[in-house]
Parts: C-alpha cells; sequence; structure tokens
C-alpha cells in the first residue's frame, strides 16, 4: 500500500480524536495497525505509532488522552502483525501488542537523544524564530509524554532514572533547554516515583538540583524555577495550578448542571438574607425593639399598609427566577475575573463540542452588562490558547455576540488594544497567536477603520523584516472574505481607504514590495491598485 494514502487516513482519524469518540477513533486507528499483518516489515504499525508520538508532543494538553490511545493499541493490535527485521532473545520475530511498545519504545527513545536544544533567533516573526519555537515546545511535550506513558506502565522506573540521570549529568553549566526538560519530567512523573524504593535516586536528583539554584552562572529565572521543582517535592507533588484535561460532553454538562444548581442556592440564601435584613430595618424604622409583643404586631401590622412596606421585598421574592428579581440580577455585577473566566470557559467548550453559537452570548447576558469588557478579554485569552480546529469552531459564538450588539464599539477596540500587549510574548507558547487574533478581531465585528487603533502599539511596530501587526491584518482580512466575500471585503476596504503599507516594514513599502506581500497573502484580490 501506498504511504501517503495511509499516513494521510491515520492523520485524519488522530485529528478527529476527542475524549468521546475514543472507543471508535482508537478502533479504526488499530484496524489500520493491523494491516501490517499483510507485511513483514511492520510499516503501517510503525508509523501509526510514530504519528501517534509526534502528535501528542505537539498537542501537550491532549497527552492524556494520546497516551490511552497508545495503551490500546499495544493492548489490540493482532499478533498477526510481525516485523522481521527484529529478532527476540528467544529467536522469534516480535509481534502484536510486544512489537507497538517496541515501536513506541524506540520513537521516544530516538526523540529523546537527538535532544532540542535550539538557540532562539533575536529577530522575532520570522521562520527562523517559529521554528525554534516549535522544536522548544516539542522537547518538553516529549518529556511529559514519556512520563505519562511511565504513569500508564507502559515504561519502567529505570527508563525514567536513565532520562533523568541524562538531564542531570552536567550540574556546573546545564543547558536551559535541558534544565526546563528535566523540571517537567519530575514534575510528571514525581508522585509515583517518589517512593521508599526509589528515595535514595531522588534525593541525589534533588541534592543536584539544590546545588545549581547557588549557581551564578544559571540566569536567576532559572533557578527559580529550581527552587519551585524543590518546593513541589515538599508539597507531596501536589501542584498549585493543575493542568486541566479535556472534558468529555458528559462532564461538561455535569459541571453546567453544578454550576447553575450552586447558582441558584446562592441566589436564594442571598435573597433570604436581604428579605431578613429588610424585614430588621423595618422593625427597627417603626421601633418595633423593646416593645411588647401586642404592641410590636400591632405596629407590624399597621406598618404593613404603607407604601415603603408594600414596596419591600418579601419572602417569596427568594423563589423568583433570575430574570424576575432584582435582586438576583444586581448579583451579577459582583462577580470576580476567576468566576468570569470560569463561566465563559464553560461557554466556549460547550459551543465547541456542541457546534452551538448561542452558549457564550448566553453566558455574557448571565455575567452582567457591568462586566461585558472583562468577559471579552477573558473570551479572547480563552479561544488563544486552543487548537486551531477549535478555534475556527469558536469564531461563530464569537460573532453571535456581535450580531446581538452586546458590547460597543469602543469596549471591544479597548479590550483587543489592551491585549495586543502580550501578543508577541504569548507567540513563544501559541505559534498562531497573531493569526488567531486577526481572527477573533474580525469576528467580532471590529470596522477596518478601527484596525490599528484595536492593534495598540503593535501597530507601530514595522521596524522589523516581518512586523507583527502584518500577519494580524492579513487574518483578519482572510477572515472577513470567508464570512463575507471576496467583492462585499474589497468594497469595505476601498471605502475606508484602509493603507496595507502601513503595516509592512519600514524599509520594503515600495509598490513591488508591497504586491509581493499581498501575493504571498493571497490578499491581492482586495488591492486592485497593486495587482
Amino acid at each position: 500500500m501506498d504511504e501517503k494514502v495511509f499516513r494521510r487516513r491515520i492523520i485524519a482519524l488522530l485529528n478527529k480524536l476527542t475524549p468521546d469518540n475514543i472507543d471508535v477513533v482508537s478502533d479504526d486507528l488499530i484496524a489500520w495497525g493491523d494491516k501490517s499483518a499483510q507485511e513483514t516489515d511492520g510499516r503501517i504499525l510503525r508509523t501509526l505509532i510514530e504519528l501517534v508520538v509526534d502528535k501528542a508532543v505537539d498537542e501537550p494538553k491532549w497527552i492524556k488522552a494520546y497516551t490511552e490511545l497508545c495503551l490500546r493499541i499495544i493492548s489490540k493490535t493482532s499478533d498477526s502483525v510481525k516485523d522481521h527485521n527484529l529478532r527476540m532473545v528467544n529467536g522469534e520475530y516480535p509481534s502484536g501488542g510486544h512489537l507497538a511498545r517496541k515501536y513506541l519504545l524506540q520513537k521516544c527513545q530516538g526523540d529523546f537523544e537527538r535532544g532540542w536544544k535550539v538557540t532562539m533567533p533575536e529577530a522575532k516573526q520570522t521562520d527562523e524564530f517559529y521554528e525554534a519555537v516549535k522544536i522548544k515546545r516539542r522537547g518538553l511535550g516529549l518529556v511529559e509524554f514519556i512520563g505519562e506513558l511511565y504513569i500508564a506502565d507502559v515504561l519502567t522506573v529505570d527508563i525514567i532514572k536513565s532520562c533523568l540521570r541524562r538531564l542531570l549529568s552536567n550540574i556546573k553549566t546545564p543547558e536551559d533547554e535541558v534544565l526546563q526538560s528535566m523540571m517537567k519530567l519530575l514534575a510528571t512523573v514525581g508522585k509515583k516515583m517518589d517512593v521508599p524504593a526509589n528515595k535514595d535516586e531522588m534525593d541525589l536528583y534533588f541534592s543536584r538540583i539544590r546545588s545549581m539554584t547557588t549557581n551564578d552562572l544559571l540566569d536567576s529565572r532559572v533557578r527559580m524555577l529550581l527552587m519551585n521543582s524543590m518546593e513541589l517535592r515538599q508539597r507531596k507533588w501536589q501542584g498549585r495550578d493543575s493542568q486541566e484535561a479535556p472534558q468529555t460532553i458528559a462532564q461538561l454538562h455535569e459541571e453546567l448542571e453544578r454550576q447553575k444548581i450552586a447558582q441558584a442556592n446562592a441566589k436564594r440564601l442571598d435573597a433570604q438574607s436581604r428579605w431578613h435584613k429588610d424585614s430588621d430595618s423595618r422593625r427597627g424604622r417603626y421601633g418595633t425593639v423593646g416593645r411588647s409583643s401586642e404592641s410590636r404586631r400591632n405596629s407590624e401590622i399597621q406598618s404593613a399598609a404603607t407604601p415603603d412596606a408594600l414596596s419591600s421585598r418579601n419572602m417569596f421574592d427568594a423563589l423568583m427566577d433570575e430574570d424576575e428579581s432584582p435582586e438576583c440580577a444586581s448579583t451579577k455585577e459582583q462577580l470576580t475575573s476567576e468566576e468570569i473566566r470560569a463561566k465563559v470557559k464553560t461557554a466556549i467548550d460547550k459551543c465547541i463540542s456542541q457546534q452551538s453559537d448561542t452558549q457564550l452570548v448566553a453566558a455574557f447576558k448571565g455575567i452582567g452588562e457591568t462586566n461585558y469588557r472583562t468577559a471579552l478579554s477573558q473570551t479572547v485569552d480563552t479561544i488563544m490558547d486552543r487548537r486551531p480546529d477549535q478555534v475556527e469552531q469558536a469564531l461563530g459564538a464569537v460573532s453571535a455576540l456581535a450580531k446581538h450588539n452586546l458590547l460597543t464599539e469602543d469596549a471591544m477596540t479597548a479590550v483587543f488594544a489592551e491585549y495586543s500587549d502580550q501578543l508577541e510574548d504569548l507567540v513563544m507558547d501559541v505559534p498562531h497567536a497573531l493569526k488567531f487574533f486577526g481572527m477573533l478581531m474580525a469576528a467580532c465585528g471590529i470596522p477596518i477603520a478601527r484596525v490599528s487603533e484595536s492593534l495598540g502599539k503593535l501597530a507601530t511596530k514595522v521596524d522589523v523584516l516581518r512586523p507583527p501587526a502584518m500577519s494580524v491584518v492579513s487574518a483578519y482580512l482572510k477572515h472577513a472574505i470567508k464570512t463575507d466575500g471576496e467583492a462585499q471585503t474589497q468594497k469595505v476596504v476601498e471605502d475606508a481607504g484602509f493603507d496595507v503599507a502601513q503595516y509592512l516594514c519600514a524599509d520594503h513599502r515600495s509598490d513591488a514590495d508591497i504586491k509581493k506581500t499581498l501575493a504571498l497573502q493571497d490578499l491581492l484580490c482586495l488591492f486592485p491598485k497593486y495587482a
């Protein structure tokens, strides 16, 4: 079978993998691996394992899912799959799950021994810079994946010890990437590995780490991270912030239901508390304190007939719906930033899992108008951290916010301008950050005339060969073409007198330079004067 064919099919299946469909997708992938039964070199199964590892190190948030997938491949691969190029101690060919595990070990060992040392280019927003960021991210993803395989009992503790010894072999002039990898691996395996049987070995590791915390040749930031690793062990490997694993749709529904119940209970208690306070206030106002029971009752009966009493809330207000109760509505203004982020994240997760555009709008309305700007900032931040396919799905929900006119142009522009200050740093962890930012600006309905304003200081950074603002603008215009069509987008660009040259490098703004850039970005159709 042509390798291009089965590689394309396997990649397509891996792109569909989620915690909800892992049963179906894993069976399909295993079926592809079993096709190696017709081969003598296990070519298809080997390719499958290699692609799974590559996906795992590229997508650290999904590492647990890929670890589970590896377990299933090892346990279910047919024994009829053999590799005649390999031999076991007994002289037989490895087969089935044993062969799959061998391929997995070879792949992880090969990638680990090659290393991922990289020199970060001084010039950002270049192909070399993005490639260096990718290599660094993959290195950290690899050691985390190796750690998860150990936790799943696919790898032995001796393999992990060998990795840690290698990463801690140089404590005088260690490389930054090596130290980060070591700390990531320890954070992943520490809880399982730090047991009495391995105490001497673990003590040796942390003795070396402790000596490096006083090494003046190391950057202060690195020394601080090393101290964090020591503190993590002291806390019995309980991290302050644990990375959230992807949730299934059922888990999202359960979480949403729990939040609704908690909110309802909180509102009911708040309403009851307010009613009691109002009651105490009324009794104090009419001098009922210290009177006889009969006198107090008479006074309360009289006060019940007054307009003030009729306008006061009563105990039945606690049973009113959110839309009916003014007191409950006021609680929307008391949300913290973390509470808003949690609500936004839940809504976006649901938008993506259910392919629905309504959940985010509902979340904003529940959060309250006074919190809209904070909610939009949290929305941008949450979406920026997603996979490209999930960002595409979430854009519809963001567009729905614009259609419901929940935020003014001024508010949206201010939010994006404020967020743009961190974009260049964010690119280190999210290589597509500039592209995502431009797509979000377009989805929110930021007018083209206010693009520069929304980019903040980023719009004026044109002293580099590839200004970051141009990447944002390019994504903005491409999304506009996708949603509004080429003709309409061209008309908007023309009517606004939009000058794309302002986002190019100051030394490369000739007509020929502009035409070349637009052609590379497939945007020449919007600027016919350069065509």
